[in-house]
């Protein structure tokens, strides 16, 4: 996927358990558009039947759309697929969240997070561009969604969007949140990355997207949508 239009091309894949991070092409989930398709693509393929949510051989994906990042209106979305804690037969699902999560996500560089096996130790995810690592959460590890976003916060640079568990996350509460920008929630799903000992994602990223046309086409249907749509 060396130059498309709406997707920065990489996905990466964290594994809790060794500690390795890899990259992979977003080719590969080309005819499944959007987070959604990608998230459900993975759960399907990765995840055993039978798993329950909190299992070690579940998955979380983060995961975001072609539009994100191009300055569509209503893009900068992130869809979170898995395994719902909250459902009786913990069926897969998938939580959304606003802010600028999803947007620095694309300008890092990456259409989606495959997060993958359980960490014996709090750790968060920390993505700055192409330097990405796992970094011990046991500071913060106890701490509420607040105190957590400030302190990754002023490691990471105002730039950055945190997107971080509390208390009920770490204590696996069915319909616990993940939030960014302290404001912007995906309801159902702490619990999977406190089961994980996941704290938090940070993300930062300076590259661009890539929009066909010199992105004509894509402005003037932004400025029909926000003037004479959301305007009037």
């Amino acid at each position: 996927m060396s130059k498309s239009y709406g997707w920065a091309g990489n996905i990466l894949r964290v594994n809790l358990t060794t500690g390795i991070i890899t990259k992979e092409p977003t080719s590969k989930y080309k005819d499944f558009i959007g987070g959604m398709g990608i998230g459900y693509k993975v759960i399907f393929d990765e995840v055993p039947a039978g798993t329950k949510a909190f299992d070690e051989a579940n998955k979380i994906v983060f995961a975001v759309g072609p539009l994100t990042g191009s300055g569509a209106p209503s893009s900068s979305r992130t869809n979170i697929t898995s395994l719902f804690p909250s459902n009786p037969y913990n069926a897969v699902g998938d939580s959304h969240m606003g802010g600028n999560f999803a947007a620095q996500l694309k300008y890092a560089g990456y259409d989606a997070i495959i997060i993958e096996g359980k960490s014996n130790r709090p750790v968060w995810l920390k993505i700055d561009n192409d330097k990405v690592s796992l970094e011990s959460a046991t500071n913060v590890w106890g701490k509420g969604i607040k105190d957590t976003t400030a302190q990754l916060g002023a490691i990471m640079g105002k730039e950055a969007s945190i997107a971080a568990i509390g208390q009920a996350g770490e204590n696996m509460v069915n319909l616990s949140v993940i939030m960014n920008g302290l404001s912007h929630s995906a309801g159902g799903h702490g619990g999977v990355l406190g089961s994980k000992m996941l704290k938090a994602i940070g993300v930062k990223g300076t590259n661009a997207v890539n929009i066909a046309g010199k992105g004509r086409e894509l402005l003037k249907l932004n400025n029909y949508m926000m003037k004479d749509l959301i305007g009037a």
